[in-house]
């Protein structure tokens, strides 16, 4: 008898264990669920403004079709275009194309992204 009745003790306090560790499972699982709706609404949050940014980018772009040259130039610096290469593909005058060519290598020296200047 007192051995069942020692088993019996030791089963309620193991079915105790066992229901205070299912509680704090589904309380860090509501958790997680509820730090990751967070997380997913501040991506969209960034998202949209990435978006209008960008949206912005090419309405700036399109005002001043004198600096699209310019742009696209920059772009091909960016990606290893010689200054002949932008005389070529980009119709700049050739002390243009050496310029953009140098203010991109002092940038590149200097750690910066030509996006950060502008």
């Amino acid at each position: 008898m007192k051995q069942v009745a020692k088993l019996r003790k030791q089963l309620e306090e193991s079915q105790n264990e066992t229901r205070a560790l299912v509680q704090n499972l589904r309380n860090e699982t509501h958790a997680m669920g509820s730090g990751s709706i967070g997380v997913g609404q501040r991506l969209r949050e960034v998202e949209k403004k990435l978006n209008q940014a960008m949206e912005r980018q090419v309405e700036l772009e399109q005002k001043d079709p004198g600096s699209l040259p310019y742009t696209y130039a920059i772009r091909l610096v960016e990606m290893g275009a010689s200054a002949k290469d932008l005389v070529d593909n980009c119709g700049l005058a050739r002390v243009e194309a050496d310029l953009i060519s140098l203010v991109h290598s002092e940038i590149k020296r200097k750690g910066f992204q030509a996006r950060d200047i502008t």
